[in-house]
């Protein structure tokens, strides 16, 4: 019996160790797929960032048809943003006559939260455009 009870207990601390080596190997995977889910996320909240400032810029510009009007309400709405300042388009494709559209594009690269992840990851650009028509000549 005594033999019994010592063979269980070796047995119990060596299922420990095994499980402690396992978990040492997998914690590497489970690090990197916490950092892509949160760079995921991250980058989602951009994506939402960028729609609302070209759609604020558009808003603007339909409003006053000024270039330089929708280009600052798009910047002020993007403001938000982290890393570097997005590029703002501005264009009026028909012309600036009243019902013509605008359109403003804005362009923006994301920052990675995780420095590590720039080799395994592809650099990611967002280019949102909205259109509205003009409510006012020129």
């Amino acid at each position: 019996m005594r033999r019994v009870a010592a063979s269980m207990r070796m047995v119990r601390s060596g299922a420990r160790g095994q499980a402690s080596v396992e978990f040492i190997l997998v914690i590497p995977l489970l690090l990197i797929v916490a950092a892509a889910v949160v760079q995921v996320a991250y980058s989602l909240n951009c994506y939402l960032g960028v729609t609302a400032a070209s759609r604020e810029g558009a808003r603007k510009g339909a409003e006053t048809n000024s270039a330089g009007a929708a280009r600052q309400a798009a910047l002020s709405a993007a403001s938000t943003l982290p890393g570097e300042r997005p590029r703002v388009e501005v264009a009026f494709p028909q012309g600036r006559s009243r019902g013509d559209q605008v359109r403003v594009t804005v362009i923006y690269k994301v920052p990675l939260v995780v420095p590590g992840l720039k080799q395994m990851l592809p650099e990611f650009r967002f280019r949102r455009s909205t259109s509205m028509a003009l409510e006012r000549d020129e």
